[in-house]
């Protein structure tokens, strides 16, 4: 009985006969019950066996007639999912087969949104459930989505009266699962409660699993093919023009606005390569027009429809075929050049300062008006700079322009004071704006100003005359006597004290740190004259007085000024007194006090004219150190129009040396060159020796010519590791004979193993130079010119430390301001001697090596100049002597050899016809010009400074022009190689030059690179 209840219970509400036949069968076994079992035929137990086989039968046929539906739920959901592209169907379709195999009145799907779970599509409900439970909270008492089970089973208890009211007993709550989060829940509502076997779970969360999955796939779908269409909208909408090719160059697709502008449609465009289709007409070009530089960049130039245009490059590699493939996003600039270039040429020509910063102050962009104005030499050297901290001197200014600016967008007429480059201050009127971003966050500040220092200065002073008209007539004659400062103070005090019926008075001039010393005084006892001589006012006058610019304090102010100040005036003067603030344009100058008996009070009058005269006074104080300050500016500027003279004249014979030593060159080539000829001969031993001093001695010439040319600032600085020693004996060897005329005894004293030093030889030399020179100069003047007295100039170089230290010591009579040694213009020599930078210069030079350099007093006599360099931390490379180079470095082919230097000509002629060379020279570009008309060569050596000839760059452009077989086969010779960009223009089109004096080595291996698989120039080649 048990068991029958059982399977009555586990299959109940549902439609089968095969549990009740089972449930029958199982109460008829072993039927024994007393006295129904009696009366029974015998063959009632056989009946009821077969009765109970039947059962089970009908158990196993349901139950594999299920497994077939579910199959076949399943499939069908599966192709629902394939074939249907909405999931609104797809749906509908799974729910009605869910419903019909699981034999529930309901079925519905909620979708997860917003942490709400919404009906998406619904089998069996009614329209009063779908309004009241259309939406529900993800916690839902009825239907919370199973976390950890994924199938929830409400009996009817758990059921509120929505739920009743459609008459259902039971409702299954499944979990419908992503792959990375929940999608929903499905839920089927039974009227009659069910049991329900592991494997019908398993199936219903089988089928919410696979519902997921649909619904996933299908919006997925769909998300791609809105990004398609999006793409495809995007592309054809875009209204500048858009080419994509491939590797190859052959166009792979093009927008619409592309097509229109050539006039083609996608077929006649798409697969043909770029030359065929582009137009070439404006703009010559290969492959692509807009393949202008590196990939993926923006890039800027002549369009070859015409005009401007600014060009957007990308690359991408197909994932399918794994080509390369580049795309190009075309707008035309022209009118937007042509407007910037307008309203550039506005911004450059108003007068008005006119500025862009960011939000934080640093300087974007400015006009001339605006550099001139802050007293700048160039717009770069202000670029990038806080303005609001090294031009505007006060601050509270700034926070309320940006207060104004923050609530109105805008300011007009802000009055701000700013700092020049000398240090000046400057008052104009601002009128800025700001410009802000699409959140609404100021992106930057552009505004105007007006210099209205000169306005401003000119209101001020004309106030201050009408205040102080009365004083200025009553001390006129007083003020304008003299300059002596101390003199005026006394005769205005003692007709202060006559006029005003005083009986005494003093005067106290501010000092640094709110000083005050007394500079006039009558009438004071001595004690009060030795312990009032100087006073302090760490609190000044205090708030009340300062902020008023009050002038006259009498016994009214006492109370609110601070103790010293009330403390000093009590002591100062008894009696009735009355002091006078000498104000300044900002700050106070000073204090003129007055005293009376006790019972003598001062009327306003004598209050106005003792106001009067402290005006007077004040701006007589002003003018006197104005005077003085005049007086001072005019001694320095004469003292710097005086070295600017001299600094002119070194200028000068600077550039007469350079001149000097390119000159040089030429007669060094032959002579160097013909040295190395003769000892490529078999000569004498004595012969040999005569030429190898003859060699020797053009080399030592020819450094000091490149000596010369270095301080003459004709070489490019270059750095690189050198032997300090070496460049500094040649910087003794330039002044060798001055030191000898002078009786100058050079001693040295340099460590063995001394490492070598990264930089410039030829700056640091002028560095060297420069010490020696003042060294000799300072010793001279402490014997006297003409002297025979023995000097001694000592020089010591020792390593220590990772760097290289070189003294020079001279036997002078020392520097009288060592810390003041390396300022520029400041010099010891007298006019006519020094300018005063050469140190200044020395001191930069060393500085740009990462080095130091120091002055001081011997201990006994003479300067010691320091000079601290960083070691390369390794020995010197030793070098190499060069040898001379053979005679049978043989050349086959014709130059044409152009020189207007008859010894430099005929020396390269000998050393190129005695290398087997054909030659034929000339002496003018005229000459030369006729020759290549008439002959066809293999080579061209040419001077590159010719007289009357054309620059090296125009030079070179018409060999290719004229004679392009010729193109890489010239050289360009040079007596010095000084302007950087003939240097820059050679090494960036790789033409080959050499600089005189060269090497013969160097003449015939660059000549012989000349003839490497050479095409002969035809003769009147065009």
């Amino acid at each position: 009985m048990t068991a029958a209840a059982l399977v009555l219970r586990f299959r109940r509400a549902r439609r089968e006969i095969g549990p009740w036949v089972l449930a029958g069968g199982l109460l008829l076994l072993h039927l024994d019950w007393w006295p129904i079992a009696i009366p029974l035929p015998t063959d009632a137990g056989t009946l009821s066996d077969m009765v109970l086989g039947l059962g089970m039968l009908l158990v196993v046929f349901d139950e594999s007639r299920l497994h077939t539906r579910r199959l076949a739920t399943l499939n069908a959901l599966t192709t629902s999912i394939a074939r249907v592209g909405q999931d609104g169907i797809m749906a509908g379709t799974a729910l009605k087969e869910l419903k019909d195999l699981m034999g529930a009145e309901a079925a519905w799907f909620r979708l997860l949104q917003s942490n709400c779970l919404n009906i998406h599509q619904q089998i069996g409900l009614s329209p009063e459930f779908l309004s009241k439970k259309s939406s529900i909270a993800i916690s839902d008492e009825v239907e919370c989505v199973p976390q950890q089970t994924r199938l929830v089973v409400v009996p009817k208890e758990g059921l509120d009266d929505s739920f009743h009211a459609e008459k259902l007993q039971q409702v299954i709550v499944v979990t419908v699962p992503g792959r990375k989060s929940l999608v929903g829940s499905l839920v089927l509502g039974n009227r009659r409660a069910k049991s329900y076997a592991p494997d019908e779970t398993d199936f219903l969360i089988s089928c919410a699993q696979q519902f997921g999955l649909a619904l996933e796939n299908v919006h997925l779908l769909e998300e791609i093919l809105r990004s398609h269409r999006q793409w495809s909208n995007t592309f054809e909408s875009i209204q500048d023009l858009v080419l994509l090719h491939d590797s190859q160059f052959r166009i792979l697709k093009a927008n619409p606005a592309l097509l229109s502008r050539l006039g083609k449609s996608q077929a006649e465009v798409v697969g043909q390569i770029c030359e065929v289709v582009l137009p070439k007409e404006e703009l010559a070009w290969e492959n692509c027009p807009y393949c202008r530089g590196a990939e993926d960049e923006l890039s800027e130039g002549i369009d070859p429809f015409g005009g401007f245009s600014v060009a957007s490059t990308s690359t991408y590699v197909d994932q399918g075929t794994k080509q390369r493939a580049t795309i190009h996003v075309v707008r035309d600039i022209t009118e937007r050049r042509a407007a910037e270039q307008k309203y550039r040429s506005l911004f450059e020509r108003v007068q008005e300062g006119v500025f862009v910063t960011t939000p934080s102050g640093n300087l974007l962009d400015c006009n001339d008006a605006f550099v001139r104005m802050l007293g700048h030499g160039s717009r770069e050297s202000l670029l990038g700079r806080n303005v609001d901290a090294e031009f505007y001197t006060s601050r509270e200014q700034r926070v309320t322009f940006r207060r104004e600016v923050e609530a109105h967008d805008f300011v007009r007429d802000f009055e701000v004071n700013l700092r020049r480059k000398d240090g000046s201050e400057l008052t104009a009127v601002e009128s800025s704006f700001a410009i802000r971003d699409e959140e609404g966050k100021i992106e930057r500040y552009q505004g105007f100003l007006l210099d209205i220092t000169a306005k401003k200065q000119a209101e001020d002073e004309i106030r201050r005359r009408n205040r102080e008209l009365n004083a200025l007539n009553a001390m006129a004659v007083i003020a304008t006597q003299s300059f002596d400062l101390d003199e005026i103070l006394n005769l205005t005090l003692r007709q202060v004290i006559s006029l005003l019926g005083a009986e005494a008075g003093s005067v106290y001039l501010a000092e640094p740190e709110n000083r005050y010393r007394r500079r006039a005084e009558w009438g004071q006892r001595v004690t009060e004259r030795k312990r009032l001589a100087e006073t302090h006012f760490p609190e000044s006058f205090g708030d009340l007085v300062m902020r008023s610019r009050a002038e006259v304090l009498t016994a009214e102010y006492l109370p609110h000024l601070p103790a010293s100040v009330t403390g000093f005036m009590k002591a100062a003067n008894g009696g009735s007194a009355m002091w006078v603030v000498l104000w300044g344009k900002d700050d106070p100058l000073g204090l003129m006090g007055i005293s009376r008996g006790p019972a003598r009070e001062y009327s306003s009058n004598d209050e106005n004219l003792l106001l009067a005269i402290g005006r007077q006074l004040s701006t007589t104080v002003e003018k006197v150190r104005l005077y003085e300050e005049t007086c001072k500016a005019y001694d320095d500027l004469r003292r710097t129009q005086e070295q600017l003279l001299q600094s002119e004249k070194m200028s000068a014979v600077g550039q007469l040396i350079a001149g000097v030593a390119h000159e040089l060159n030429n007669p060094l080539t032959a002579i160097l060159g013909y040295a190395q000829l003769l000892e490529s001969e078999k000569l004498e031993a004595k012969a040999m020796e005569y030429v190898g001093k003859i060699f020797k001695q053009g080399q030592r010439t020819h450094r000091v010519v490149q000596n010369l040319l270095s301080f003459a600032r004709q070489r490019k600085p270059q750095k690189e590791e050198f032997d300090v020693i070496k460049v500094l004996e040649e910087a003794l060897l330039l002044r060798d004979y001055d030191m000898k005329v002078g009786n100058i005894q050079v001693e040295r004293d340099f460590q063995a193993d001394v490492p070598a030093v990264f930089g410039d030889p030829h700056q640091l030399e002028q560095v060297f130079l420069n010490i020696i020179n003042n060294g000799i100069d300072a010793m001279t003047d402490a014997v006297g010119e003409g002297s025979k007295a023995e000097q001694h100039f000592r020089v010591r170089v020792a390593a220590s430390d990772n760097s290289v230290s070189i003294e020079f010591h001279d036997s002078g009579s020392g520097i009288q301001e060592p810390h003041r040694i390396f300022e520029p213009f400041y010099t010891t020599k007298t006019v006519g001697k020094g300018t005063g930078l050469g140190l200044s210069i020395c001191y930069g030079i060393v500085k740009e090596h990462n080095g130091d350099i120091s002055a001081r007093n011997g201990d006994t006599e003479g300067a010691v100049i320091e000079v601290k360099l960083p070691s390369a931390g390794r020995a010197v490379a030793p070098q190499v002597p060069t040898e001379a180079a053979p005679r049978d470095m043989a050349l086959k082919g014709r130059i044409l050899l152009v020189e207007d230097e008859e010894s430099v000509l005929e020396f390269e002629r000998d050393v190129l016809s005695g290398a087997g060379a054909q030659v034929t020279t000339a002496t003018s570009t005229d000459a030369m010009t006729t020759i290549l008309a008439e002959q066809s060569f293999d080579g061209l050596i040419l001077n590159g400074k010719m007289p009357g000839a054309n620059s090296v760059k125009e030079t070179h452009q018409w060999i290719l022009d004229s004679y392009p077989k010729l193109s890489g086969h010239f050289l360009f010779t040079f007596s010095s190689l000084a302007e950087p960009e003939v240097r820059s223009f050679l090494e960036q089109h790789s033409v080959r030059f050499l600089v005189k004096p060269f090497q013969v080595s160097d003449l015939i291996t660059s000549t012989r690179r000349l003839l490497v698989k050479s095409k002969t120039a035809g003769a009147g080649q065009a």
